[in-house]
């Protein structure tokens, strides 16, 4: 829905402006300058502070040659996405969980490398001290289901990894 200043905007959930235009309307503003160039962070900063930034920011990653990123607000798809570089998998990462207000931040990592799932996960640990970090069994998860229709195997296989329960990882400094 579009509006104008002036207009009345009690009914709407939030509404996105300017800051120059942001005290012309009523409710809950939301200003473009505070939101991310990145749209997925965009998609995640919109839908936080719809649930008032209550629900849980869960990433599910299937390290491997290609490592498979999926993110999920709730229950809403953030980002699905595919990394040849677990340095730019980590940056992606790190931004998702620090620049999106959530009640919980959860990662959930694949375990079919073990060694890359460990570097990335203490990696991103050290980055992320508040956010907790599960291994997860991925056998099965390169079937692909209308759940994840339109993605690549990697992220579809870090979709599933994302929504399934695995062991707490502790990071210990050496």
């Amino acid at each position: 829905m579009s509006m104008l200043p002036g207009d009345d905007s009690d009914e709407c959930e939030l509404v996105l402006t300017t800051r120059r235009e942001s005290s012309l309307f009523h409710g809950s503003v939301m200003m473009v300058e505070e939101l991310d160039e990145d749209p997925d962070v965009v998609r995640g900063q919109i839908l936080s502070r719809l649930a008032g930034g209550k629900a849980t920011l869960l990433v599910g990653i299937d390290p491997g040659l290609r490592m498979g990123l999926a993110a999920f607000y709730g229950d809403e798809r953030l980002a699905f996405r595919t990394f040849n570089s677990r340095d730019r998998l980590c940056a992606s990462v790190v931004k998702l969980v620090s620049q999106i207000d959530s009640a919980k931040s959860l990662v959930r990592i694949g375990n079919g490398n073990p060694f890359l799932a460990d570097w990335i996960a203490a990696k991103l640990s050290l980055r992320l001290p508040k956010t907790t970090f599960e291994m997860v069994d991925e056998a099965g998860t390169s079937s692909r289901t209308t759940k994840t229709k339109g993605a690549q195997g990697d992220q579809s296989a870090a979709a599933k990894i994302a929504f399934r329960k695995g062991l707490t990882f502790h990071y210990s400094y050496r």
